[in-house]
């Protein structure tokens, strides 16, 4: 006659291991996911820029500086303009300087430059070049970048507004 043999050893189901590898894993790849899309916000003004210019001649209108400490690497830059007129508004780097409002930006800007592809740093700003073909008001909202700073990407607005008067000549 045969004793039957009683193993009282504890097996260990594998499923639940890997299950909970899985869900540890899955958390950690959210997590990096929401920190990517969630970059710090950046600074607007509560002042509005204004200039004017005759019809057919361009100001450039300085609307955003860099911020320091940080270097975004810019996809673009959105701008918002409602007019009386066609108003043509066109976003530029301009790199190493500062500007309110001119008809000579060479004076102010290292060089000015597509912002797309671009990096904006602390002695950066962003210039919108303003035109029109005939007499207008043009009032600008702040520019939207958008940008990727480290692994974090991201689109806000930032700086200040304008008014851009467009006179006859």
């Amino acid at each position: 006659m045969s004793q039957p043999t009683t193993d009282l050893a504890v097996r260990r189901r594998r499923g639940w291991g890997i299950v909970s590898v899985l869900i540890a894993v899955l958390g950690a790849v959210g997590l990096i996911v929401w920190y990517a899309q969630h970059p710090t916000p950046l600074p607007t003004e509560d002042r509005t820029v204004a200039a004017s210019t005759p019809v057919d001649e361009p100001v450039y209108v300085g609307v955003a500086n860099g911020l320091e400490g940080r270097t975004l690497n810019l996809s673009g830059v959105k701008v918002h303009t409602t007019s009386n007129t066609d108003v043509s508004v066109t976003p530029l780097l301009c790199r190493d300087g500062r500007l309110e409002a001119t008809t000579d930006p060479t004076a102010f800007c290292a060089d000015l430059v597509n912002p797309e592809g671009q990096s904006f740093d602390s002695s950066d700003s962003i210039v919108l070049k303003v035109v029109s073909p005939e007499p207008a008001i043009a009032v600008v909202d702040p520019v939207r970048l958008g940008f990727r700073e480290g692994l974090q990407a991201g689109t806000f607005p930032t700086g200040a507004g304008a008014i851009v008067r467009v006179l006859s000549r």
